[in-house]
């Protein structure tokens, strides 16, 4: 069993953006490429992408080399929200993996730093396979997070569209909170895209 998986979760709609936000560019890259390439860099041969709605474009993409660096997971019901996408993830996984981390692709402003600092507190905490480890900020908990596989179970039980922060907030297992700040910043409009002060998200 390998030690972790990076899971991406891109497989929504993106209707409130007006098109494919996962192939809009990003520093200079797909924003999807974007976070597979941050994942990459700490688990270079276990990235997942759980892709949806914009499946048929994504693979046109990667054809087009545009893409890569990733394995393709198709969430059939992805329109039933966004735990029928980590449902998907996590049952092509689970066997194989003793842990997974949770993106999402849409987070343009987390760092280097954030990934890694978000891996040295589960490697702190977990040494039973029991222990989540997620950001904080804004004062909520949520994604990116890392779940050791005793919690698959429990994620495999997620509906509709509240995706892993069920999970989080319960007390079945030892949740570590890792303040991330960067991990407020979700793209929803293309507007949002417009560099600001002079920074270019994804640098």
């Amino acid at each position: 069993m390998k030690p972790m998986a990076a899971l991406i979760m891109a497989a929504g709609a993106s209707s409130r953006f007006g098109g494919c936000k996962l192939l809009a560019d990003v520093g200079g890259r797909p924003m999807l490429q974007q976070r597979i390439d941050q994942a990459g860099e700490w688990l270079p041969e276990d990235v997942y992408v759980v892709s949806g709605a914009w499946h048929q474009a994504l693979m046109a993409a990667k054809e087009r080399g545009e893409l890569s660096g990733a394995s393709f997971l198709y969430a059939d019901r992805w329109s039933d929200g966004l735990a029928a996408s980590l449902v998907t993830g996590i049952h092509a996984l689970e066997a194989d993996y003793a842990a997974v981390l949770v993106l999402l692709a849409d987070q343009v402003a987390l760092e280097r730093r954030d990934l890694a600092r978000l891996l040295a507190t589960f490697n702190q905490h977990n040494s039973d396979g029991h222990a989540i480890v997620c950001a904080f900020y804004q004062g909520r908990r949520g994604v990116p997070a890392i779940f050791g596989r005793k919690s698959f179970p429990r994620l495999k039980r997620l509906s509709g569209d509240q995706g892993a922060k069920a999970v989080l907030y319960e007390s079945a297992f030892p949740v570590y909170e890792c303040p991330l700040p960067n991990a407020a910043l979700d793209i929803d409009y293309r507007d949002q895209l417009t560099p600001r002060n002079g920074y270019a998200w994804g640098h």
